[in-house]
């Protein structure tokens, strides 16, 4: 009689505590894994940025078994190089058995492990794992977020890592009908131009 009580009352208690579990939004995943990749690796990481800092080159995309695309900034935009190598950039992602990545240079830093996704409020949002200092961009909250139609925000990971995230109203949502997106565009959103 007592066993049945004790796993009734075990019972009760994990469906109260699953009833009050509430789930990750998908900016909430995504900053949640990039966390996860630089802590998972934060000393490949850095010794790839590193490796990538002393080449003259503003952008490297690379995958295993995949000749390697290295860009540079020319009038503002990032160029692709077709005869440029970078060895050392890629014997350390092998080192550090890194299988891709993506790397851009912005600002003092570097930008990697991006993802992508749709905001509540109807912006594209781009995140990152920055690894640098951005001194003049506000820590991230969900307000900044559904003050700003366009906008950049940090989140520190540590000491030398941030999730850096950069958004823009989604105007093709707002042109196909997105009642969020007209409505943020009837208040004066835009993209910017």
């Amino acid at each position: 009689m007592v066993l049945k009580f004790l796993v009734a009352a075990a019972a009760l208690l994990l469906f109260t505590a699953c009833d009050k579990m509430q789930t990750l939004s998908e900016a909430e995943q995504i900053e949640r894994t990039i966390r996860q990749e630089v802590s998972r690796d934060v000393k490949g990481l850095n010794a790839l940025t590193a490796a990538a800092d002393t080449t003259e080159y503003d952008g490297f995309a690379w995958r295993r078994g995949e000749k390697i695309q290295i860009r540079q900034r020319q009038s503002g935009e990032l160029v692709l190089l077709e005869q440029a190598e970078a060895p050392d950039v890629i014997a350390t992602a092998v080192e550090h058995r890194i299988p891709s990545f993506s790397l851009v240079r912005y600002q003092q830093g570097w930008l990697v492990v991006f993802r992508t996704y749709v905001s509540s409020h109807c912006q594209v949002v781009y995140a990152y794992a920055y690894r640098g200092s951005l001194p003049d961009t506000p820590k991230c909250a969900e307000d900044l977020f559904a003050s700003q139609a366009n906008g950049k925000c940090q989140s520190p990971i540590n000491d030398d890592w941030q999730v850096f995230k950069e958004w823009f109203f989604a105007e093709s949502l707002q042109a196909e009908g997105n009642p969020v997106c007209v409505a943020k565009a009837e208040q004066g959103w835009q993209a910017p131009q």
